[in-house]
């Protein structure tokens, strides 16, 4: 590789590295204060347990952070190459600006995949385990997937059903009522039994009633009968599903069991999609950083640059988290209000990105 792609692409890590030492820093000494205040009274504090909590916050609160913190060394080593003339002697070199970008491009994919795979595979867990512990440091019950659920209702194939009570560790249900439709949505027969237990695979309905509607209503008790309903422990806890505690995987999974039983998934999906767009804002913020640092001190000077630089970002990740906002709101499509800010700000760093390369534009 040249020696300049080699400096460069060192110079934007070790800056990166120590922004992010930096952050993390910040976040130990703020978000450990602030647990000390909240949970230092509490009757079951424990230090190891608080640290360990704050140590299983901090993989989301840099994931969160990466598109800023990639900003601001991207903005840091460019203002320092053109106060000290570094990017002058390259130009007049023949080095051309896109050859200059690729090892900070190179650089922010490293970056964004890693993001990636921490959104993925680490921030999910540790997320969980620091909402366990914060619940045991509060005192608080075990979480809703621990624990008896009252007036639940599922929708699956053609069947509604209302569980008065569902106990996930016994696989047991209470009070069982199942409406059933045909394929012209008249309603066809109704089930009620006291409880439903799991055996052997197969859902099993204990001492009830089944009604069926035709030209006649007749009704048959049982005293046990096999329910063909493929209904496992994640469909019962579905409303005790926190996303943020899933990987992309699940998550997708999630959406489609939510849809396939008839309710509306536009959330989860603006929340997938938001997930997988933010290594892309990473590169987005890479672009916007070079057309207000990569300028000549007659055209407003390095400062001015920086600052314009740093407001502009701040922009970009407003404009994300609105265009977030009306996809949860149902007022764009999942896909688009997750891409399209990234798009917009990409096309807009690679257009100004141009004409800074242009000789034309840079007397």
């Amino acid at each position: 590789m040249p020696l300049l792609f080699l400096y460069l692409l060192r110079l934007f890590l070790l800056e990166w590295l120590q922004i992010v030492g930096l952050f993390i820093g910040l976040f130990f000494l703020i978000d450990g204060l602030e647990s000390i205040r909240r949970f230092s009274l509490k009757a079951n504090f424990n230090w190891g347990e608080m640290a360990t909590m704050i140590l299983c916050r901090l993989p989301d609160f840099i994931t969160l952070l990466l598109p800023s913190i990639t900003l601001l060394a991207v903005l840091l080593i460019l203002a320092r190459l053109t106060r000290f003339n570094e990017i002058t002697v390259m130009r007049a070199s023949g080095v051309s600006i896109h050859r200059i970008l690729i090892p900070f491009m190179l650089g922010g994919l490293l970056i964004a995949a890693g993001q990636l795979i921490l959104q993925d595979q680490m921030v999910p867990w540790t997320k969980r385990a620091a909402y366990h512990l914060e619940e045991h440091l509060l005192g608080q019950s075990p979480s809703p997937t621990q624990v008896e659920m009252d007036n639940v209702w599922l929708k699956n194939d053609r069947q509604l059903i209302h569980l008065r009570q569902v106990l996930p560790n016994e696989q047991v249900l209470l009070e069982v009522a199942i409406f059933i439709w045909d394929a012209e949505q008249h309603l066809t027969g109704h089930i009620q039994a006291r409880s439903a237990r799991l055996h052997q695979g197969q859902w099993v309905l204990l001492h009830g009633i089944h009604y069926q509607y035709g030209k006649q209503v007749t009704a048959e008790k049982f005293a046990e009968r096999v329910w063909p309903l493929s209904l496992s422990a994640e469909q019962l806890n579905r409303t005790a599903v926190n996303p943020d505690f899933l990987s992309f995987e699940q998550l997708n999974q999630l959406i489609e069991r939510t849809e396939r039983e008839g309710y509306d998934g536009t959330r989860l999906r603006v929340l997938l999609h938001s997930r997988l767009s933010q290594p892309a804002t990473t590169l987005a913020a890479i672009l916007l950083a070079f057309p207000f640092t990569l300028r000549l001190p007659r055209r407003g000077g390095v400062s001015r640059s920086l600052l314009l630089g740093l407001l502009v970002g701040f922009f970009m990740f407003v404009v994300v988290d609105l265009s977030q906002a009306l996809g949860m709101g149902g007022r764009l499509p999942p896909v688009l209000s997750a891409w399209a800010p990234v798009l917009f700000f990409t096309g807009i760093g690679g257009f100004l990105l141009i004409h800074l390369a242009d000789p034309k534009n840079q007397g």
